[in-house]
């Protein structure tokens, strides 16, 4: 099995002036690549704050997170974001005064790929996704919020990482868009080998899923796989 995230006793506690929040208790678990899961749960579980730390965006104060065998206290975690992991969100988070085409080129470019490399890997992921070259040169806001959602899952895969986060990634789509969006994160796990964990409250996104999880009051449990 090819374990790619693995957390031991994770915890993770907000401290205020006033308060002290336990957001996560003692999460155990394990991602492997080439499968897709769906975390679902209550707003206010600690759904967000799993996934938070999931992207290197911040550290457990309590526990322990592996990202392929290392702890997550001992590596780079800018280098992580930007070469292991790729997060979409509900709200796409697409640069507005880019094109279709610009905004998938623009990680590999903050990476010092070629601009020619770049537009090529670009190129080949907005084919994977199902978009069209009248699209290529269209700012995010002349197109639909499905099409915009597949630039940025383009975006995440021209990245080149292993790890997909996706939270509530079909949350502003009607029905149609959403179960396009549920293949290409399907396919991304049985095809391109990604580990894909998806925040999700949609019953249609977590059946697709391989595995499913519940988060309740901090607690993530496995409830099917």
């Amino acid at each position: 099995m090819d374990k790619i995230i693995k957390a031991v006793k994770l915890g993770y506690t907000y401290q205020s002036q006033y308060q002290r929040t336990r957001a996560l208790l003692d999460v155990t678990c394990s991602f492997e690549r080439g499968k897709m899961y769906a975390v679902t749960g209550k707003s206010g579980s600690g759904k967000s704050t799993f996934l938070s730390l999931l992207a290197g965006l911040d550290v457990p104060t309590e526990g322990n997170l592996y990202i392929d065998g290392k702890e997550i206290r001992e590596i780079d975690r800018d280098r992580y974001r930007m070469n292991h992991v790729s997060v979409i969100y509900q709200a796409f988070h697409l640069f507005p005064l880019l094109t279709v085409l610009e905004n998938v080129m623009f990680p590999l470019q903050l990476k010092h790929v070629s601009k020619k490399e770049a537009k090529a890997r670009a190129l080949e992921f907005l084919g994977k996704v199902g978009l069209t070259d009248t699209l290529y040169k269209k700012m995010p806001n002349m197109i639909s919020g499905g099409e915009q959602q597949r630039v940025a899952i383009a975006r995440a895969m021209a990245v080149g990482g292993q790890i997909l986060l996706a939270d509530e990634p079909t949350g502003n789509l009607d029905s149609q868009n959403e179960q396009v969006i549920v293949e290409l994160l399907c396919r991304m796990a049985h095809e391109e080998n990604y580990a894909v964990i998806v925040v999700t409250h949609n019953e249609q996104v977590a059946g697709a899923a391989d595995v499913v999880c519940r988060m309740m009051d901090g607690v993530l449990e496995v409830v099917r796989e």
